[in-house]
């Protein structure tokens, strides 16, 4: 167990209020005492609460994070980014995952609170008309990572290039017959994969491509239903050489799914996911990169900076796409 106030006040021969002064640089400690229970502290390697400390300064030092199904990889990523760089700033991280509207939004109004956070992070949210005022106007500063709302700060990036990206890659490969597997609406409004596949229909018409309805795939993000659409798009009497997945666990599952088949990646279905997690290089999946772990990192430093009022106004930053060509994908089998 990690060593507590406590633990520190009984080494160093003193009470827990003295440490806690210490912590807190009341000038109600001699320099001697001070000195000595800060050897402690470093000794015993004790890491205080920092909303512990905040609360008896009369402050908060948290941020609060608000995330969409944050157990996705790609939520993950992100949130690696912004804890290291609050941790680095000295900040403790609240947390909260959301799955639908409701919840959301009562996260909010409970979370968003002075008394609660001294900043908060939405990730990979859309909100009502009716919340934006609300998010405008809050008395603590918010940042939006992975979206946009107007009046905010907050970094996105453009998933209608990202789905054409996919697309052109797979077309400048010599494919013609190109399925796309993505995701229904989400119960939040947040759906990049709708805006994924509006990049790879505006890529297939500008190729001057046809494709038949049941080439394009939706439904729930979970792993059977991707192999149910990969197994349709299989069964096709004239089915896909080429799939456009909206994000890498797609394109996982869907290889997986038709090498089950005996459907060979990329011999004879080529494969591209989105996002470039950090398992897609260990198997040569290409992909689409967005930069997860860079965002959720920019997006706590650009809080951290409407908190200490270095950022003068809300910036609304869009961050950069990469095709990443790997392994999953080759031009289209001479007999296809």
């Amino acid at each position: 167990m990690p060593p507590t106030i406590a633990d520190v006040a009984q080494k160093a021969g003193v009470g827990v209020g003295t440490v806690s002064r210490v912590l807190n640089e009341s000038p109600r400690v001699s320099d001697r005492t001070r000195a000595h229970v800060l050897a402690i502290i470093e000794e015993m390697d004790y890491r205080p609460s920092f909303l512990a400390r905040g609360l008896s300064k009369g402050t908060v030092g948290v941020l609060a994070a608000i995330v969409q199904r944050m157990t996705t990889p790609s939520a993950l990523q992100r949130l690696r980014g912004i804890l290291d760089e609050a941790s680095a700033a000295g900040f403790d991280v609240i947390l909260h995952n959301v799955n639908d509207v409701t919840d959301y939004r009562n996260q909010v109004r409970d979370l968003l609170r002075p008394d609660r956070c001294a900043g908060g992070l939405l990730v990979s949210f859309k909100p009502d008309d009716e919340d934006i005022p609300l998010l405008a106007t809050n008395p603590v500063p918010v940042v939006v990572v992975d979206g946009q709302i107007p009046g905010l700060a907050g970094l996105h990036i453009d998933d209608e290039l990202g789905g054409r990206m996919a697309t052109e890659h797979l077309i400048g490969l010599g494919h013609h017959r190109i399925a796309f597997i993505g995701d229904w609406e989400d119960p939040i409004g947040f759906n990049p994969s709708s805006k994924r596949l509006a990049g790879y229909r505006s890529a297939i018409a500008g190729a001057g491509l046809q494709i038949p309805a049941a080439y394009v795939k939706s439904g729930l993000h979970e792993r059977t239903v991707t192999l149910q659409h990969i197994n349709e798009l299989l069964d096709l009497d004239d089915p896909p050489t080429a799939v456009v997945a909206s994000a890498d666990s797609h394109a996982m599952v869907a290889a997986e799914g038709a090498r089950a088949r005996g459907v060979l990646v990329p011999d004879d279905l080529s494969v591209i996911g989105f996002d470039d997690l950090d398992i897609a290089e260990h198997l040569d999946l290409s992909t689409v990169r967005q930069p997860l772990y860079e965002s959720g990192a920019r997006g706590a430093r650009m809080l951290l900076d409407l908190m200490e009022g270095s950022l003068p106004a809300p910036q609304q930053v869009e961050m950069a796409l990469e095709l990443v060509a790997r392994g999953s994908t080759a031009p289209p089998s001479p007999t296809q």
